[in-house]
């Protein structure tokens, strides 16, 4: 698909999107899509996600809507004319910027007018205003070039379109690693008619007061940590003190929606009593990052502390289950242990953490069918009929899922039996580690009374 009609519908990439999606799928153990009845009907619309986790945050909003959005792009992925031609049908425009060359602007005037087009025909067009991605947990600030983008639409329009801007909220439990959470959250709707009097009358005022809104509407999908000071202690008590928000908030936190509201919430409090008591923030900060900075020199994650001990006897009961299915775990693993692995080695060579995800399933998209292909090729050669090939084939994904799982319990059995270990073999260590969590516990507890008082 060539630039010139990107806004038409494609039958090879409807035909691709399922697939990626499928992949992409494949790569987080949950996905929760909220929101959806935000999304306007019938009408022009342009979704502003944040912007954290490179490549895969597209693939996210790709994912959790329907038809065949087109997005924007800074133009330097653009350079090599292959890649080029792939983004292409892949439904991305390029945006030029000073930093690419005064003489590259004039090429905005073209794309803008192809951004008019997908706009008219009630297309979805998503741009990140952030302009950039960041591994922060927090807004940075917007750019503008969302807000001229929607305005010169809709006054080349005459202001008919209708445009509505509708933030989302990326939120990864992890942004590097397989296996963990997204969630995709869509927020109201933000009409841009309304801005057109303010337009008329000065567009850089208005340009500033519609990225005021997007900005406050984007917080309130999204995980924001104001605090740049406090940032990472914060945003590593979100996982310490999880098993006491279950109690604050009277529920269970299992799902990730629900951890994701406990958090904000919990953000909120501690932004709050930092900003009132510097000096006791600060203190909390340290306690935070010496216990974190312990745990790692262990080996262990802040849930197995969740519980006094563990029951050896419950520990030895899992053994025998995990024996019956550990010829399950070898035969997944080395079924699919080099489409697996090999996606990791191209990480090494980028320098940008954030680009390791973006990467591992891009590879994966490719290798995981090839390296299926090929082995049931293999395995048809020295058999007799279809059923076993076929049979094969589909025991690969299935048995690649269990034993990730297989991976993942026998970690976590190992991390608690450890636990019991280092509370028998270093009684001392493990009481200042206790003590230091409960000082974290009790200083948030006091905060949250404070908050809930007031």
């Amino acid at each position: 698909m060539a630039q010139h009609n990107i806004e038409k519908w494609d039958p090879g990439y409807a035909l691709l999107k399922p697939f990626v999606n499928l992949n992409f799928r494949g790569y987080f153990r949950k996905i929760y899509i909220q929101g959806r009845e935000n999304i306007p009907r019938d009408v022009a619309v342009i979704f502003a996600p944040n912007h954290q986790n490179a490549l895969m945050d597209a693939l996210g909003v790709l994912y959790a809507l329907p038809g065949q959005p087109v997005f924007l792009a800074r133009s330097d992925i653009f350079r090599n004319p292959i890649i080029a031609r792939i983004l292409t049908f892949l439904k991305l425009l390029p945006i030029y910027r000073i930093r690419d060359g005064y003489e590259s602007l004039q090429h905005n005037d073209w794309i803008l007018n192809k951004v008019g087009d997908v706009l008219r025909q009630k297309r979805s067009l998503v741009i990140f205003p952030e302009g950039n991605h960041s591994a922060y947990r927090r807004l940075r600030p917007l750019k503008k070039g969302i807000c001229r983008i929607a305005f010169q639409a809709e006054e080349k329009n005459d202001f008919t379109l209708g445009l509505q801007i509708v933030p989302v909220g990326l939120d990864y439990d992890d942004f590097y690693k397989f296996g963990h959470t997204l969630v995709v959250r869509f927020g109201r709707p933000i009409a841009v008619d309304p801005f057109k009097p303010m337009y008329e009358e000065s567009p850089s005022r208005a340009f500033i007061a519609l990225k005021k809104v997007i900005a406050r509407q984007l917080q309130q999908v999204m995980i924001q940590i104001s605090d740049r000071k406090h940032h990472d202690a914060i945003n590593q008590l979100r996982e310490i003190y999880r098993v006491r928000m279950e109690d604050h908030m009277n529920g269970s936190l299992r799902k990730r929606p629900d951890q994701l509201e406990a958090d904000k919430k919990l953000i909120q409090v501690c932004e709050a009593q930092c900003a009132a008591h510097p000096e006791e923030g600060a203190r909390l900060d340290r306690q935070v990052r010496r216990y974190q900075w312990v745990l790692n020199r262990i080996r262990l994650r802040p849930w197995v502390f969740n519980r006094r001990n563990y029951a050896w006897w419950k520990l030895l009961a899992q053994a025998p289950m995990m024996l019956v299915l550990l010829p399950v775990f070898l035969y997944g693993l080395i079924n699919n242990a080099l489409p697996f692995f090999l996606p990791v080695l191209p990480t090494r060579k980028v320098k940008d953490p954030q680009f390791w995800s973006s990467i591992k399933n891009g590879v994966a998209l490719i290798l995981f069918p090839l390296f299926y292909v090929l082995q049931t090729i293999a395995v048809a050669a020295f058999t007799n009929g279809a059923w076993i090939p076929l049979g094969y084939l589909v025991s690969l994904p299935l048995t690649g899922y269990l034993a990730y799982r297989y991976y993942v319990g026998w970690k976590k059995l190992m991390a608690k039996w450890r636990y019991n270990l280092l509370q028998k073999r270093r009684p001392f260590m493990m009481k200042q580690i206790l003590d230091l969590r409960r000082e974290i516990f009790s200083t948030v507890d006091r905060w949250w009374s404070k908050t809930e008082a007031s």
